[in-house]
């Protein structure tokens, strides 16, 4: 309750610096002054015209707007220039005004407050490279301006009262630039008062440049080079235990590296929260320390942690550094070197694959790096065009990998032809485990595939595998599924049962839970969620949602949810 009321007091804070900023603004617009609303929105045509001096209020709101969202950000330079421009304007109320104005200035000491108490919430920090350039920049064009102004208000000292030499002019643009006054300096003509308030324009112009670069966030650098990606590539095959781990390869990832011990996570930003795809990719006595170092870096960036689908590997670490865990559902996996059909559970999945033997389908592997085939690989296309039709054109992303044809590296590629040559269908296999396990990650048949296509690809690739030695094989997560057997269930946990057994209308989470039971899995695997801060909240869920649908999460879901609305 008291983090609660700490977070409210922080956003109200927010509220009224963005209030005052719009203030300004509306101030600065070239709108009557007196009327109302209706001579604000209807009276245009006998408005003034934007002054010079009218554009400093803008600016200034426009820079407070700039402060408010760092600030809403958690950024600690933010906060620090806000500290002392607010100490700063209480100052000159004191000092300057006989009349103090009180709701000014009850809303800065409110403020003011409110950041001082909170200050430790205010970590993250602001990126070195662009603070460098910022520093430099103000420097420069300080530097230049006041230059500039030096010479040509000595050059028009005959409309300024306040300037009789060089050094007088140095002294008045030091005064005008820092207190943005041209009182001060005595101006007698149109001229003279011109040319200052356009010194004091374009110094604010660059005070926004370089707030802009000040408050830059510390953000870790995305872009999965070449080199960044070979790297990658080599720890998940030495330490991808969790059947995700392949999918950090894919292009929708961003790369976290260890920098005191050898680490990688796989993770997307959706809005702030800091998305991990799977466990942490590193040995597990080294756990530890890659944990602290994730967790320092969410911090400094303001961000909150989510690991999507981890395994019991990580579980009681996670657990012990205080994040919240919840299942997710169970990953239907195969024991190879015990799995066959036979017996009721696997009944389904026989009697198709027998049906498709009578059909003369066959099943071979594709081996792109060994020899390129472009007719296997256009019929892929052309099945995965017909599959998207199918699904409206929406692919999900993030816990689902790709073909991956123009740069295989470890996939495996198991398809099925017709007698008459044609393919009707593929498997797109991920290693894990060093290779001693496979994830079937990709499945699309056509639609007019005979009954039996996937099962006897998924079989007979299980199959080949078990005879080299492979020991699992994974047909991916059920998600939501088993999760409210305990009687200790959370909260969190006995939502998601509901949305499992009463929201498949949405997106149907027992069909495909039945549609990889039917195979006769020998374990079910549970998964779970952890997150942090506690407890799971609505920018958690919706984190899940918009890493695996980045660009069509409200076109696919809102239809649906009108659907069961409409049921």
């Amino acid at each position: 309750m008291k983090a609660f009321i700490k977070k409210a007091l922080q956003y109200l804070a927010m509220i009224l610096l963005i209030l005052v900023a719009l203030k300004n603004i509306l101030l600065s617009l070239p709108i009557r002054r007196h009327g109302g609303l209706q001579n604000m929105l209807g009276g245009m045509h006998s408005t003034l015209p934007l002054q010079p001096r009218g554009i400093l209020p803008f600016l200034s709101g426009t820079l407070m707007l700039l402060l408010a969202y760092r600030l809403y950000k958690r950024v600690r330079l933010a906060w620090l220039i806000e500290i002392i421009a607010l100490t700063m304007g209480l100052t000159y109320h004191l000092t300057r005004h006989q009349v103090l104005p009180v709701r000014s200035v009850l809303v800065d000491v409110f403020v003011l407050v409110v950041l001082l108490a909170s200050y430790k919430d205010f970590a993250r920090s602001s990126d070195r490279i662009t603070v460098k350039r910022a520093m430099g920049f103000i420097f420069c064009s300080f530097f230049l301006v006041l230059t500039n102004a030096a010479i040509g208000l000595f050059l028009m000292k005959e409309d300024i009262r306040s300037i009789h030499s060089i050094y007088d002019a140095i002294f008045s643009s030091v005064k005008l630039l820092v207190l943005m006054d041209t009182d001060s300096l005595g101006i007698k003509g149109a001229a003279g008062e011109f040319y200052s308030n356009t010194l004091i324009i374009i110094n604010w112009i660059c005070i926004m440049t370089s707030a802009f670069l000040l408050l830059k966030p510390l953000v870790y650098n995305p872009i999965a080079n070449i080199q960044g990606k070979h790297k990658a590539r080599q720890l998940v095959l030495k330490y991808g235990d969790n059947p995700m781990a392949y999918l950090a390869l894919e292009n929708d990832k961003k790369y976290f590296f260890g920098s005191s011990i050898e680490g990688l996570c796989a993770y997307s930003l959706a809005g702030s929260v800091f998305t991990v795809c799977g466990d942490m990719i590193c040995d597990e006595k080294d756990s530890f320390l890659f944990l602290g170092e994730i967790t320092d870096f969410c911090r400094k960036n303001g961000y909150d942690i989510l690991f999507i689908n981890i395994t019991e590997k990580f579980h009681s670490l996670l657990k012990l550094a205080g994040f919240g865990i919840v299942k997710y559902g169970e990953d239907a996996c195969f024991s190879l070197a015990e799995y066959n059909l036979a017996g009721g559970r696997a009944a389904k999945v026989r009697a198709a694959i027998n049906h498709a033997n009578k059909e003369e389908i066959t099943v071979s592997e594709y081996k792109p790096l060994e020899r390129k085939d472009h007719l296997i690989e256009k019929q892929m296309q052309s099945i995965t065009e017909e599959w998207l039709v199918q699904k409206g054109g929406v692919e999900m992303s993030f816990m689902l990998g790709g073909m991956g044809l123009n740069d295989p590296m470890d996939r495996r590629y198991f398809y099925a032809l017709s007698k008459e040559g044609e393919m009707l269908g593929f498997v797109v296999f991920l290693p894990y485990m060093e290779g001693k396990a496979y994830l079937a990650d990709v499945t699309r048949r056509r639609s007019n595939a005979p009954q039996g296509v996937l099962e006897k690809i998924i079989y007979d690739a299980f199959m080949k595998m078990k005879e080299e030695g492979v020991l699992w094989g994974n047909m991916g997560l059920s998600p939501l599924y088993n999760i409210c057997k305990e009687q200790n269930s959370s909260f969190t946990e006995k939502v998601f049962t509901f949305i499992y057994e009463n929201m498949n209308k949405t997106y149907d989470f027992q069909a495909l839970h039945h549609a990889k039971l039917k195979y006769g899995p020998t374990d079910w695997q549970p998964r779970y969620l952890a997150f942090n801060p506690k407890p799971f909240s609505l920018n958690f869920g919706y984190a899940i949602l918009k890493v695996q649908m980045p660009k069509n999460m409200f076109k696919t879901i809102l239809p649906n949810l009108l659907k069961l609305d409409r049921q």
